[in-house]
């Protein structure tokens, strides 16, 4: 977790961990599943463009009782996905996150997360999905940074 993270983060019940793979990677055809610990989902190098991010998670039998889609921009400002797909702030707090209500379907759910240009300028981002089953929140990280950090 990045330092200037923590002090927002440390009244979430979780830790956001950030993905800097050595490989570019893209929400694809994959079927991702998200854990309790924070599954690695993968990382984006890009100088701005980021066309219909979205992940497709396999369940496993989990019943979701809510959907959520947040981020970290940069090193500390924390962002949460509405339900109609606007990016609003958020406290760090996760019971206070917005169920964004994806639906579930065959025991799948297709995570829709970002489809915009985030800015040739950008500062990183980490993207978590998770969604609530049993009070138990399973998520999952991808990282977006600047294509000049690339290996």
């Amino acid at each position: 977790m990045r330092a200037g993270l923590a002090h927002g983060l440390r009244r979430s019940a979780f830790v956001l961990a950030l993905v800097f793979g050595a490989a570019s990677a893209f929400a694809d055809e994959a079927v991702h599943r998200l854990s309790v610990d924070g599954a690695r989902l993968g990382t984006l190098f890009t100088d701005g463009p980021v066309d219909d991010l979205r992940f497709t998670v396999a369940l496993d039998g989990d019943v979701p009782t809510a959907t959520h889609v947040w981020a970290v921009i940069g090193s500390s400002q924390l962002r949460q996905r509405t339900n109609e797909g606007y990016w609003v702030p958020w406290n760090g707090n996760r019971d206070e996150l917005i169920d964004n209500r994806f639906p579930v379907l065959d025991d799948r759910i297709e995570f829709k997360v970002l489809d915009e240009d985030i800015g040739e300028d950008n500062h990183g981002v980490t993207v978590a999905i998770g969604y609530l089953s049993g009070g138990v929140l399973k998520y999952g990280v991808f990282g977006i940074i600047p294509s000049t950090g690339a290996p």
